[in-house]
């Protein structure tokens, strides 16, 4: 069992720091840049021969596009919003192509290192306030977060609260996407040192051995599911953020 402890921390350790020798970049970051090549291809693709019955790849994108617009952009901010679309799907396409490159044995999401996360986030913070800095003035955003209609000493504070509330988006945007992914990751590294673990065992463990591999079936649907998911969460939440900017100060 000791020995097993020992490859659980071996594999964590290098789930989280190894680089790929030669390469002033960790795996993360390698991945991260074949995430944004898939994306950048897969859109230069997809416009290649635009049709009015779109085929393929084309459709696929369509699909997608018409998803992010409706459900997302026009649902949270309006016929408003639609101006947005590139931005918000976008950042939607590059997240799915991160977290389905996670799923490929052997690779990594990009999304499973802070650094992508926190950097994503602080571009929708940046964005989002000189979107509403832009449509209201700079004094008149700012007003915005003060309460109307509360007596001063309340409105200050809860003016104080509204603006660390805001501050710290960037913090529960890119944290939630990064253990999601990490997590799972994580899980199914384990569940494969299990599988190859038991495989060498003498004996009735190799049978067991099948176990693991189940619940790695399991969790890879799981996954695939979650990696949907969290892109959908991301893009909606940048449309929630930018569409509050647009009407910052409406009540």
């Amino acid at each position: 069992m000791s020995g097993l402890g020992e490859k659980v921390n071996e594999l964590l350790f290098e789930l989280g720091s190894h680089k790929i020798p030669g390469l002033p970049l960790t795996n993360y970051m390698f991945f991260l840049l074949i995430a944004f090549v898939l994306t950048l291809v897969f859109f230069l693709v997809a416009s290649r021969r635009l049709s009015m019955v779109p085929k393929g790849i084309g459709n696929v994108a369509e699909m997608g596009l018409e998803f992010i617009r409706d459900n997302v952009v026009v649902d949270v901010m309006g016929p408003e919003g639609k101006g947005f679309l590139p931005f918000i799907g976008t950042i939607f396409f590059f997240i799915l192509f991160n977290n389905l490159i996670g799923l490929i044995p052997g690779f990594k999401p990009g999304t499973g290192t802070m650094g992508t996360t926190v950097t994503w986030a602080l571009v929708v913070f940046i964005v989002y306030n000189a979107i509403g800095i832009r449509k209201h003035g700079a004094w008149g955003y700012l007003k915005s977060f003060y309460p109307p209609g509360v007596v001063w000493p309340l409105a200050v504070f809860v003016m104080i609260l509204e603006l660390i509330s805001h501050f710290i988006r960037p913090l529960t945007l890119s944290v939630r996407l990064f253990a999601n992914m990490f997590a799972g990751h994580v899980i199914l590294g384990i569940f494969s040192i299990f599988t190859v673990l038991l495989f060498q065992a003498p004996g009735v463990a190799k049978v067991m051995g099948l176990l693991p591999i189940a619940m790695q079936i399991v969790m890879y649907a799981f996954e695939l599911f979650v990696a949907f998911i969290q892109a959908y969460v991301f893009a909606i939440l940048t449309a929630v953020y930018i569409g509050g900017a647009l009407h910052a100060g409406e009540h």
